[in-house]
């Protein structure tokens, strides 16, 4: 045997032993390099408005992160929920960029329906490269003064403060706001002055108050119709009222007449019953029905053939070979057959069934809430968006992690995974274009309890009404169309709390009828069963049983509600979903004329 060279030996093991330290060096540098970029720290984190969220609602969150490294941070950041040690629901994600030693602000909208959920933010794999946060406390709509971050508040104030930049940009992240209290004029740029707008004129409140100088603030550009004399002034359906008082001096009784909305108690526990409900219900109408009859005989004939068939077949060939080609034939032939009849779903076709309910805005401009749910007959990635300038998503019964990603904000998507004849529920949110609806109030008598009204929404809409109420004080009237106008009477009338009572109850037994029945033959009387548990919805009702909604309106206010079929622009863009049936229940508030 050939002997090496101890010479040859020891530069091959000096060569490997360069190649080790090289390659380490080189792994410790690539280490250093990848936990310096990731070095972010979580310096303060703000939950709604006033450090609170409103469940069954979408919540903006705010984090203000920075880049304690000498290197740029340039990735995305993950936000998500967990139960336990899993996490459930899809990912919210948000790209991030951070300069050396500098701060940012991240918003994330996210549904927030249980109390039980645990938070994450995630930026990378490191071991420290996540911060977990505390479950946030649940309120009703916040009150809370504005104040410029720049110059905070000189004086203590009895309303939660909360800083203008942080504004969100979209009216469809406002459900947590109650009403706003101003001393001075904020310096946004375009798109919060508009979602500021939006808020208010479906239905905010907003306090002015004197500044240091004794003086109100003065508006510019799109916010100049907040400059009114007036101590109380409508704009849409919001209200503004002037106080001739400062930040420091301002009590929450001089605005206690405003508040509409209701107080939850300490550890007041509020499943969120509602949206399960909506989303069993528009489950059923995208159930995969089978053809038993069929598969029960193809099984029959299947065993009778495999069986007895191949056995008496066969003593009639001779070949083995064919006999066992016969069998394989039978095999291959029946497997076809059994994939052809038993995967056959909503007629091989993709489909979206949709739930929305309309708040009007101003013209043909609503904040439109969604319950969706799409059934795929081809499995893919799947795009998820709406022709909206800002969407907000969520996934909804979260009982298992969802393989997709949350992009909120503007031009915002769900990318999620669907196999193939499955389906994916979601709620939506965002600031849609729909019908232009000319709400107008024909005759109104009485006060507190209604005699009659009349309204006109014009000739062309009428046809399209299928249900309408009208909510005066603690009562609901129903609608009737009479010569192409819409009619409420107090014959036609009941209690609130009896109204809700009995629209939950039977959104209950519409959501669990699958035990019994998983047929949906009237796909549009599904959807008008939903109508009354949504308007109690939209009352302040967070779950089905709960009959305590928000405190009756002045007299000389109503609300409008139309059930109708959704307009296109509220459907799923795009044309990877098939058909979309959709219905809305529009939202409008009604003045008394003489007001």
């Amino acid at each position: 045997m050939r002997r090496v060279p101890y010479t040859a030996t020891r530069l091959c093991g000096e060569n490997c032993c360069i190649w080790m330290k090289c390659f380490r060096w080189l792994y410790l540098l690539l280490l250093f390099i990848a936990t310096s970029a990731s070095a972010l720290d979580v310096q303060q984190i703000k939950w709604g408005f006033d450090d609170k969220v409103v469940p069954g609602r979408f919540n903006v969150i705010s984090v203000l992160v920075a880049n304690s490294s000498s290197e740029p941070f340039d990735g995305t950041v993950d936000f998500y929920k967990s139960r336990g040690l899993e996490r459930v629901g899809a990912i919210n994600q948000m790209p991030c960029y951070l300069s050396p030693l500098t701060a940012r602000w991240l918003q994330f909208y996210v549904f927030v329906d249980n109390q039980y959920d645990q938070w994450r933010l995630e930026w990378g794999r490191g071991a420290d490269d996540h911060h977990d946060m505390e479950a946030p406390k649940w309120s009703s709509p916040a009150q809370v003064i504005l104040f410029d971050a720049d110059a905070p508040l000189s004086a203590a104030s009895a309303f939660k403060q909360f800083p203008d930049e942080l504004f969100p940009p979209t009216v469809a992240a406002t459900s947590g706001l109650d009403s706003l209290l101003l001393d001075h004029a904020p310096r946004w740029e375009q798109a919060k002055r508009q979602a500021f707008l939006d808020w208010l004129r479906a239905g905010g409140k907003v306090h002015l108050l004197m500044g240091a100088d004794g003086r109100y603030p003065i508006f510019k550009d799109e916010l100049d119709v907040l400059n009114t004399s007036a101590d109380r002034a409508r704009i849409g359906s919001g209200l503004v009222v002037r106080h001739a008082a400062t930040a420091r001096e301002i009590k929450k009784q001089d605005v206690q007449d405003d508040v509409s909305s209701r107080e939850l108690k300490p550890n007041e526990q509020i499943p969120n019953q509602t949206t399960d409900s909506f989303f069993r219900v528009l489950s059923r109408m995208s159930q995969r029905h089978y053809s038993w009859g069929g598969i029960y005989l193809l099984a029959l004939a299947y065993l009778a053939l495999v069986g007895p068939g191949i056995f008496v077949a066969g003593r009639k060939v001779a070949d083995y070979r064919l006999r066992i080609a016969l069998l394989l034939a039978t095999i291959a032939g029946f497997t076809l057959l059994f994939n052809f009849v038993g995967r056959r779903g909503q007629g091989e076709s993709s489909v979206v069934h949709s739930l929305s309910y309309a708040r009007a805005i101003d013209g043909d401009t609503y904040d439109v809430t969604q319950w969706v749910n799409v059934f795929v007959a081809r499995g893919a990635d799947y795009t998820i968006t709406h022709a909206a300038p800002h969407n907000l998503y969520a996934t909804g019964q979260d009982y298992e992690a969802v393989n997709g990603l949350i992009e909120n904000g503007k031009d915002g998507k769900f990318l999620v995974d669907l196999p193939m004849f499955s389906r994916r529920a979601f709620l939506h949110e965002a600031e849609m274009k729909g019908i232009n609806i000319p709400v107008k109030v024909e005759n109104w008598n009485g006060a507190e309890k209604l005699t009659r009204l009349t309204v006109t929404v014009g000739p062309d809409f009428t046809k399209q009404i299928l249900d309408g109420w009208v909510v005066l004080g603690n009562r609901i009237y129903k609608m009737k169309s009479v010569n192409g106008r819409l009619e409420f009477a107090v014959a036609d009338s009941q209690p609130l709390d009896d109204f809700v009572s009995d629209s939950n109850q039977q959104l209950f037994q519409s959501s669990y009828a699958y035990m019994s029945d998983d047929t949906v033959t009237n796909v549009e009387n599904q959807f008008r069963k939903m109508a009354t548990p949504l308007i109690a919805w939209s009352l302040g009702a967070e779950n089905i049983g709960q009959t305590k909604l928000l405190p009756p309106q002045p007299g000389d206010r109503a609300q409008l509600f139309l059930f109708a079929r959704s307009p296109e622009s509220f459907s799923v863009h795009g044309s990877d979903f098939g058909h979309e049936t959709g219905y809305v229940l529009y939202h409008f508030n009604l003045f008394k004329p003489e007001s």
